[in-house]
């Protein structure tokens, strides 16, 4: 699971540009993948690392057009190429003579590329930024092409109505967020704004992010909820 979050996060990270590292560099300060990756996940690493990296290499290859087709025809040949059974099918003869074909067992490693989704998406022309909301995969993804275009349609209406009334959240408590009292050195306005890109923090995760005391981080989140 460490080894997921870490290939996962720096996926969807890619070339988006100093401040998209530096805001992962902030949330870091909470909850570090790298290090929990190197603490528990090394071994996983190591196995899943070559295929994660040559998942990498062609989603940032260049695409014919700017289209959800384009995206879903290098999907289906990324999936043919990371998702490979792991021994050939068995024949097992049964007690009464019959003959049975047993498939191979395929670990599953579409995660491999669904990390890779917003990378995609964004190499293709589709969006401005790498946006790590856009995995648009479910667990096991169809096998055509023309089908899987149709999930990532569906899947990609869902998301955008979601990231609107989203928005249409932030417009509103923003204006809050402006409105907020306090005094000069005061971390009450800072926590505000923060709130809004990052919802439900915990004094916790607050007194790292503001480096207050946790006592301090309690009042704040108090003061503003």
């Amino acid at each position: 699971m460490a080894a997921v979050f870490h290939l996962a996060i720096e996926a969807s990270v890619g070339d988006n540009g100093p401040l998209a590292r530096a805001t992962l560099n902030v949330l870091r300060t909470v909850l570090d993948d790298r290090s929990e990756a190197e603490v528990w996940a090394g071994s996983d690493l190591a196995y899943f690392g070559p295929a994660w990296r040559q998942a990498r290499i062609e989603a940032q290859a260049p695409y014919p057009s700017p289209s959800l087709p384009s995206v879903a025809d290098r999907i289906t040949a990324m999936l043919k190429t990371v998702v490979v059974a792991e021994q050939s099918a068995v024949d097992v003869t049964a007690i009464d003579g019959r003959t049975l074909t047993l498939e191979p067992r395929v670990r599953d490693r579409a995660w491999l590329v669904a990390s890779h989704v917003p990378a995609m998406l964004h190499h293709a022309g589709l969006t401005l930024g790498i946006l790590p909301s856009l995995i648009l995969l479910p667990k096991f993804p169809p096998h055509g092409a023309g089908e899987l275009t149709d999930v990532m349609t569906r899947a990609l209406l869902v998301t955008c109505q979601s990231g609107l009334k989203d928005l249409d959240w932030i417009e509103r408590q923003g204006s809050k967020a402006l409105a907020v009292s306090a005094t000069r050195r005061s971390r009450a306005p800072l926590l505000a704004r923060l709130a809004l890109a990052y919802p439900g923090l915990r004094p916790s995760a607050v007194a790292r992010l503001l480096d207050v005391t946790p006592q301090g981080a309690r009042k704040l989140v108090a003061k503003l909820g």
